[in-house]
């Protein structure tokens, strides 16, 4: 290769560095990634030289060498005159461990709706907006009620062309067409940055429970705030495997009127056991689990 060619190719190797770096984000345990949307034989090289991760992984983010993120720091803001960018606030230890202060300037605040249900159910939650997918997912199934056993999706946009965020599928399963995006991997400000954008939160593919999650607003975090937090709701979470809208109707109903129960409700009711109350939801009875050791816990079971 020539001389010019090497140049060349360190050029656009710095350039790649540096855009890295622009888009860059602090993932849950130390480190920086960010999107690797780039040209694959640059990224190639600068895994080969040791600066970032494997880029060929399935992964839609790359690890950043901390002398990688610096020097792409450096070279933006030579060429193009960017004032350093502030510290990007850590997510585990805004959100990850309950009790835990917030160290971010800014909440999400969201409000949870269960679909097709009457009176509804739902659940108004704070989260800083440095938050990942993965940490909404696991505030909200705290908040709802849910045991966070079975399978979970974000859908941003539509239905057709929308975009899925969850647990990645492999491309051959049955129930998925494709992979999806991780929800560890991408931050809740990349879809949800203005107040009055929502999505959908699909929890239980079985039993098919869907929830409108919407962006209330944005606001100054508290000083003595311990984050994530719930702030309100209305009504218990339906019973897990119950069988979705159809069989929590029909236990809301037996309940109200166990003389008039059906076979079928009768049997649901005595599944149920006989400690659920439909109406009964008190918001500082809500604990969060730990978001980090969870994630943890799913990347050892899926090895």
């Amino acid at each position: 290769m020539s001389d010019d060619s090497t140049c060349d190719t360190d050029r656009l190797d710095d350039v790649v560095l540096a855009l890295l770096w622009a888009n860059s984000f602090e993932e849950e345990f130390g480190g920086h990634r960010a999107w690797k949307s780039l040209p694959w034989d640059a990224l190639d090289r600068l895994h080969a030289r040791g600066l970032i991760g494997d880029a060929r992984r399935r992964a839609h983010s790359v690890a950043l060498d901390p002398a990688a993120f610096e020097r792409g720091r450096a070279l933006f803001e030579q060429w193009f005159a960017a004032p350093s960018r502030a510290p990007v606030p850590t997510t585990v230890k805004a959100i990850a461990r309950t009790g835990t202060k917030a160290t971010t300037a800014t909440v999400h605040q969201f409000k949870i709706t269960l679909d097709r249900v009457k009176p509804p159910v739902w659940r108004r939650i704070q989260l800083p907006s440095s938050a990942t997918f993965w940490d909404l997912h696991c505030t909200l199934s705290d908040a709802m009620g849910w045991e966070d056993a079975h399978m979970h999706e974000f859908r941003i946009g539509g239905k057709r062309n929308g975009l899925q965020i969850g647990i990645p599928m492999e491309y051959d399963m049955p129930w998925g067409d494709a992979p999806g995006l991780a929800d560890w991997d991408v931050p809740i400000t990349a879809h949800l940055a203005e107040p009055g954008t929502s999505c959908v939160y699909l929890y239980d593919f079985g039993d098919g429970w869907s929830h409108k999650v919407l962006l209330e607003a944005i606001l100054p975090a508290e000083a003595k705030a311990k984050y994530p937090r719930c702030l309100a709701g209305a009504r218990a979470c339906p019973p897990e495997d119950c069988g979705g809208v159809h069989g929590y109707q029909q236990i809301c109903t037996a309940l109200a009127n166990p003389a008039k129960a059906d076979e079928e409700a009768e049997e649901l009711l005595e599944w149920l056991g006989g400690d659920y109350d439909p109406e009964a939801f008190d918001a500082g009875k809500v604990k969060f689990r730990s978001a980090a050791r969870r994630l943890k816990e799913l990347r050892s079971s899926m090895r």
